[in-house]
């Protein structure tokens, strides 16, 4: 099999993002306090987030899961794209499995599986359009002869 068609890999190749790593993280950490602010309002959230709940937890999460995953690969120790996936994940659940935790002290808010389910799911879509779209997918062309 060719290996024309393959990129050379770049063991010092520039990230570019690299010096753009406090603007992620202050962005990964303004939408934790934005998710931490909705989940410490009284009375199951602002008046608009009725009837939604589910979705904006999903969306949330999601949006937390790909800013946490921007602020590892542009940390500039580039770490594997599904160690980086798996880190910005983990993160992501535990941070609303303790807001979960923390709603129980709430006044008029409950701890609730339905909204933990809903979280892991927008982290793991998140995490699987990663990978998805940042996974190498050229497929190369084998002969017959090879």
């Amino acid at each position: 099999m060719s290996n024309h068609h393959q990129r050379p890999k770049q063991a010092n190749a520039p990230n570019h993002s690299q010096g753009n790593w406090p603007v992620l993280w202050l962005a990964a950490i303004a939408w934790m306090s934005v998710i931490f602010a909705a989940s410490a309002w009284p009375e199951h959230g602002p008046p608009s987030a009725r009837g939604t709940d589910k979705v904006l937890h999903f969306v949330a999460y999601a949006v937390l899961t790909v800013l946490l995953f921007c602020c590892w690969r542009a940390t500039g120790r580039r770490p594997r794209l599904i160690a980086s996936v798996c880190y910005a994940a983990t993160a992501a659940i535990v941070y609303g499995m303790l807001l979960e935790l923390y709603q129980l002290r709430v006044p008029s808010r409950e701890f609730q599986w339905s909204d933990i389910l809903a979280n892991c799911a927008g982290v793991v879509i998140a995490a699987l359009l990663l990978l998805y779209f940042l996974s190498n997918h050229t497929v190369e062309e084998a002969s017959i002869t090879d």
